[in-house]
């Protein structure tokens, strides 16, 4: 394995993402909370560009105490990346898929260090 720059951890700012190639796979490289990410840009439906989909937390139903729906709300701890080709949602913890958590996405180690971001493959 070798580690590999992908850039300044400033260049990350306001939902910024990088794109870098890894043994001819598209890598996309991203901060979300504080935490940097890095999956294989390759949704696992139709091949779509997943990385350059939206953010968004995992959709959560609440029921009342009969077990009724009440609505719905976004989770602030589990957040997904979508697709933007046909919707498929996965989380960015573990690049699991929201619709079978069997499959997931390629994660790749990411790391800051001094202010500089980089990926481990």
């Amino acid at each position: 394995m070798t580690d590999r720059f992908v850039g300044k951890a400033e260049e990350f700012a306001e939902g910024r993402r990088k794109v870098v190639t890894v043994d001819h796979h598209e890598v996309i490289v991203f901060e979300h909370g504080g935490q940097f990410y890095a999956f294989e840009n390759l949704c696992l439906h139709q091949g779509g560009p997943v990385g350059e989909g939206a953010l968004i937390g995992k959709v959560e139903v609440v029921l009342d105490e009969f077990k009724c729906f009440v609505r719905e709300e976004f989770s602030e701890t589990e957040i997904h990346l979508v697709c933007p080709w046909h919707g498929w949602e996965y989380d960015i913890q573990t690049g699991a898929f929201a619709g079978d958590r069997s499959k997931r996405l390629r994660k790749y180690e990411v790391y800051e260090r001094e202010g500089k971001v980089h990926l481990r493959a």
